[in-house]
């Protein structure tokens, strides 16, 4: 499948919206990893041994019961508990913010999907909690979704 630049600049500019987030919700100092583009995981605090990955949607979180994400992202999720660390992945919908800590006994719904019938796992939305951010604090962040750029 060929990469889609367009889309990668779309979730990393969720990514950036959401970092002030995860770090106030978490106490934590998170890094990018930068090590190139397909890094499988967003961000990691060496210091507190928490990894967190954001996921930008483009729907309300009411449009569907459960979320997709891709097994490679839950496998490297496992492979970091496994090293000391915890890691939360951070969905953002067109309406709410919801995290989700993934633990070492989690077991997802299976469904392969998309051009070339990639493996994901399904999360209920219903497992997730809501982030409630404080507009306050991070003016920066607004759920609805980004402007086209012409």
């Amino acid at each position: 499948m060929p990469f889609n630049k367009e889309l990668w600049e779309y979730g990393r500019k969720i990514e950036d919206r959401a970092l002030p987030i995860a770090n106030k919700l978490f106490g934590a100092n998170f890094k990018r990893n930068e090590n190139d583009m397909f890094d499988i995981l967003d961000f990691r605090d060496e210091d507190k041994k928490i990894i967190v990955e954001v996921k930008g949607r483009k729907i309300p979180s009411t449009e569907w019961e459960k979320t997709i994400i891709t097994a490679l992202k839950i496998t490297e999720g496992y492979h970091e508990i496994e090293q000391g660390y915890r890691v939360h992945f951070i969905f953002v919908f067109t309406d709410k913010m919801f995290q989700y800590e993934l633990k070492e006994d989690a077991s997802f719904d299976c469904k392969y999907t998309g051009t070339n019938c990639i493996q994901h796992y399904l999360i209920p939305i219903t497992e997730l909690t809501e982030i409630m951010p404080e507009e306050e604090d991070h003016p920066e962040v607004q759920l609805s979704p980004l402007p086209e750029e012409d």
